[in-house]
């Protein structure tokens, strides 16, 4: 393969003339290091690495000629490679036939004949522009569709890992929610545990305390640590969480008075 010029459609050389230094055809691993050091990939550089993916046997996607260009040490985007691959895929599959060159070199007979001759040539000429033109339309619009297919095909998987995602996050949202609430009713259970110890350390095993009275006997700590809690050392609060001792037997003795007030002492052992 020699170097030369680039024609519309025939991009089997590179032309060396724009590339000083450059003596001979180049291979995709040469073509690389000797090239400028730009942001995104050339038309020669995406033709390059096409081509290589191309010789491998597998299909030439946008997916494989940005990885190989990677790989080289390039980047490059959809968008940036999109267009180089396009009129690559055209040039691969667009092959011109041999144009029908003047007329016969020797013209003989009448005028008519002649005419009819030069006639004759521009005829067959002309169907045959027609037909490559035709061609490479189709070509061109089949390499469009099949990158706009691919683009499609990356964009529904991205939507599906998106969705994928979301779903597993909002999983998870109610997952820590259950956690946080499971770990605050833990707190919440050993913090009123532990004023029910303390009241029962200072209830009277033989005497009565009235509810209100129970309030008294706590220390002042206790009550802050209440308040920055939340939940602080109320009447009703007290009755409740008592209550619930009362019912399992733990801590204390409960006695409903008839004018309505409730009293407690400490269970026996």
């Amino acid at each position: 393969m020699e170097c030369g010029s680039q024609e519309r459609g025939k991009r089997d050389v590179l032309p060396c003339a724009r590339f000083p230094g450059i003596k001979e055809p180049l291979t995709m691993p040469a073509w690389f290091p000797q090239c400028e050091e730009l942001g995104m990939p050339s038309e020669k550089q995406v033709w390059l690495a096409a081509d290589e993916v191309h010789q491998t046997g597998e299909r030439v996607t946008q997916e494989r000629v940005i990885a190989l260009l990677q790989k080289r040490g390039r980047g490059g985007s959809t968008r940036q490679v999109g267009p180089h691959l396009l009129s690559w895929k055209v040039a691969r599959n667009y092959r011109p036939r041999l144009e029908v060159k003047g007329l016969p070199e020797r013209l003989q007979g009448e005028l008519v004949a002649f005419v009819e001759r030069v006639w004759d040539v521009a005829l067959v000429e002309a169907s045959l522009r027609y037909k490559d033109d035709r061609l490479k339309v189709e070509i061109e619009g089949r390499a469009a569709r099949e990158l706009m297919d691919e683009t499609f095909v990356n964009e529904e998987v991205a939507i599906r890992e998106n969705e994928t995602l979301k779903s597993r996050l909002a999983e998870m949202e109610v997952e820590m929610a259950a956690l946080r609430k499971r770990v605050s009713d833990m707190v919440a259970h050993e913090f009123w545990d532990r004023v029910m110890r303390e009241i029962e350390g200072v209830l009277p095993e033989s005497g009565w305390v009235p509810d209100h009275g129970v309030l008294d006997l706590l220390p002042p700590s206790l009550a802050r640590e209440a308040i920055a809690r939340d939940k602080p050392l109320t009447r009703g609060r007290l009755n409740k969480q008592m209550g619930i001792r009362v019912t399992h037997t733990k801590y204390f003795v409960s006695e409903e008075r008839e004018d309505g007030g409730t009293f407690y002492r400490r269970r026996a052992g």
